[in-house]
């Protein structure tokens, strides 16, 4: 029916596809691609509708942009006689849409290809994780490349799959001549034959990384064939099928400093200074695991910084980041040494206050809110005023779940900004 039919016979079959589905039509060599007919979906890529693109060629409904792709992809198909395949990028709104065409003719009789099917299926998504790992592939190398540590991976045979700038420079080697070549090679001669069995012994033990506290002090060769102290942490991890161990070589007076950084940047917010979430939900399990323990009260507090959008939009990222700083500098000169508090995510903060029950966790949440409100935070293009809404909750141990306390708070913060916002609720 593809070879003979028209939008009319075929319009109704075609929408039960899940794709973008179109087909076109060859005879007239002077049109070029002609469209048949096309399902709804096809829309997404013509951006008017069908009914107005049949019986009329690519150059009268497409961008000239998108008229060329969807243009060569038909003519190779029709070339070849075979299916192709090709992406195209589709402009709207504004946006970038990405498409999977999948060209394959349509064989008369004679077996000359007539007409063309083109089924398109958006990929945007796809692409946008691609384009998402591609950046954290370049940022994993460039972290890897511009460590002052020296990073040597190997596999099980001892092979050296990826060995960066500063191994690099620590070994006299350099790029070109180093990978795909023997781990061994930067060893001293004697500790060669029993390296592969320490390599299997770790391999085969449960402890995926050696702690830094536990690191060996060993020899290193250096290309000129010179001896020198190292110290080396190792990890394994599994790459497809296979094994692969990556040695950390470092100077031992850099220990205490790579560790300090790596600590604060893994439980404070670079912005604030205050802890970020990763730390509050490790806390808040903590903190669960006490009051079940020693029937203790427990109550959080979670707020949320009052119309803080229009703030970045008026005034700048910026004055948004100043906003931010200033609230977090007036919570935290409020917090008892014991409380823990953290920016749970944007604007909203979350406080844990251990050994307080909801009543006076609201008392302490009334007093951050009048603290907020005081005073306009200054440093931008001008005073500006500042409100918050508190949602309070206290720790139930009929349901010890960090989740669900966090969410009860959370809805006594939404009925605060429904009930006006600058305002403290309880759960």
């Amino acid at each position: 029916m593809f070879i003979t039919g028209n939008h009319k016979t075929l319009s109704a079959s075609l929408e039960t596809i899940g794709a973008a589905f179109a087909i076109f039509d060859l005879k007239d060599s002077a049109k070029g691609a002609v469209l048949v007919t096309a399902n709804s979906r096809f829309e997404q890529i013509s951006h008017r509708p069908v009914a107005e693109c049949i019986d009329r060629p690519l150059t009268e409904f497409l961008p000239r942009y998108l008229e060329k792709s969807l243009r060569t992809c038909i003519a190779h198909c029709q070339t070849v006689q075979g299916a192709q395949e090709a992406e195209l990028v589709v402009e709207r709104g504004g946006e970038s849409h990405w498409w999977r065409l999948v060209a394959s003719p349509v064989l008369a009789g004679d077996g000359a290809t007539t007409r063309v099917i083109a089924t398109l299926i958006e990929i945007t998504e796809r692409k946008q994780l691609e384009h998402q790992l591609e950046i954290v592939r370049q940022r994993f190398e460039a972290v890897v490349e511009s460590a002052y540590d020296g990073v040597i991976t190997v596999d099980e045979k001892q092979t050296i799959k990826l060995m960066n700038e500063a191994a690099r420079y620590i070994f006299g080697v350099t790029g070109e001549e180093v990978v795909g070549t023997q781990l061994t090679r930067f060893m001293p001669m004697r500790f060669r034959e029993q390296h592969g069995d320490h390599l299997a012994s770790f391999r085969d033990s449960p402890v995926n990384a050696r702690p830094m506290e536990s690191r060996a002090t060993v020899r290193g060769l250096r290309a000129d064939g010179t001896e020198f102290p190292i110290e080396v942490a190792i990890s394994k991890i599994r790459v497809g099928n296979e094994m692969e161990m990556t040695a950390v070589v470092r100077d031992i007076s850099e220990r205490a400093r790579l560790i300090e950084e790596l600590s604060r940047a893994a439980t404070y917010d670079a912005l604030t200074g205050i802890h970020n979430r990763r730390f509050a939900d490790a806390t808040l399990k903590t903190e669960i695991g006490r009051c079940l323990r020693f029937g203790h009260p427990m109550s959080v507090v979670l707020f949320d910084l009052d119309g803080f959008k229009p703030i970045n939009d008026n005034y700048g990222h910026a004055c948004g980041d100043r906003v931010l700083q200033a609230v977090a500098d007036k919570v935290r000169s409020s917090v008892r040494e014991i409380d823990i508090f953290c920016r749970w995510g944007g604007e909203e903060f979350l406080v844990i206050l251990p050994g307080t029950d909801k009543t006076s966790a609201a008392v302490w949440a009334e007093r951050a809110r009048a603290l907020i409100a005081a005073e306009p935070v200054t440093g931008c293009a001008e005073p500006i005023p500042v409100t918050a809404s508190f949602g309070v909750a206290q720790f139930d141990p009929d349901t010890p779940s960090p989740h669900v306390l966090v969410e009860r708070a959370d809805d006594a913060l939404y009925h605060a900004k429904q009930n006006g916002r600058n305002l403290v609720v309880r759960a």
